[in-house]
């Protein structure tokens, strides 16, 4: 199992949302190019970095993004306002290897596939799930269940998120990616809820390929030297 870095990004900083909400925001760098060269350093073999402000339509951070692929050599997967082919097409020109679609493939199957056959896999599409439904702009509107949702998309790997304990250090759910793993084929990246190594070894049983931490990292309830090491095992 592979352990990936996040760096969410809002107004050029690194932050991170507790559940997704942009009113419980907690900043933990000005830099978050230093961040992912911090990760690097640790022992990344992927970092993942999100355009907060993109995917809330507040702006964005594109530079700061392209900044990051720049100064690291380890791949980088990025989302947040990918919503377009030219949208994609510049992600992935800007230096980062996998581009990262949320809202716009959930509700737009043809788009990914259309995506998909332009780069292959290069694309990860993102499913935020809350209550068995996978929620879209900004986590407010329901774009149907998570059965439905999956059985109409075409994608080489996804990356899925429980909103309830994203940001809590409260444990992942490990029900939602039991469910998720019998209704695909395809590898899964888990997200939301790590504390700690036992956390670890209960997503390695359920046979994700990897997980995306974030506020374990930052808050110190688990460094990523020993997240890497946990999962080697």
């Amino acid at each position: 199992m592979i352990v990936v870095p996040a760096i969410d990004l809002r107004g050029g900083r690194a932050v991170r949302l507790r559940q997704g909400n942009p009113a419980h925001q907690t900043v933990y760098s000005d830099d978050p190019v230093e961040v992912a060269r911090g990760f690097e350093a640790d022992g990344a073999s992927l970092l993942h970095v999100v355009d907060l402000d993109a995917a809330l339509g507040t702006g964005h951070n594109r530079e700061v993004v392209a900044a990051i692929c720049r100064r690291v050599s380890v791949p980088v997967q990025t989302g947040g306002g990918l919503r377009s082919l030219h949208a994609v097409d510049a992600a992935l020109e800007a230096g980062a290897s996998r581009a990262v679609l949320g809202t716009v493939a959930a509700q737009d199957a043809l788009f990914v596939r259309e995506v998909v056959a332009r780069h292959g896999d290069r694309v990860v599409v993102a499913l935020d799930v809350r209550d068995g439904k996978v929620m879209v702009r900004g986590w407010q509107e329901a774009a149907g269940s998570l059965e439905d949702v999956m059985a109409r998309l075409e994608a080489p790997r996804f990356l899925v998120t429980s909103i309830a304990v994203d940001g809590t250090l409260e444990g992942p759910d490990i029900d939602l990616y039991r469910q998720v793993l019998a209704l695909t084929d395809r590898p899964v990246l888990a997200s939301g809820g790590v504390r700690g190594p036992s956390d670890l070894r209960a997503l390695v049983a359920t046979g994700v390929e990897g997980v995306v931490v974030g506020t374990a990292l930052y808050e110190g309830t688990l460094t990523l030297r020993d997240a890497l090491q946990e999962a080697e095992r």
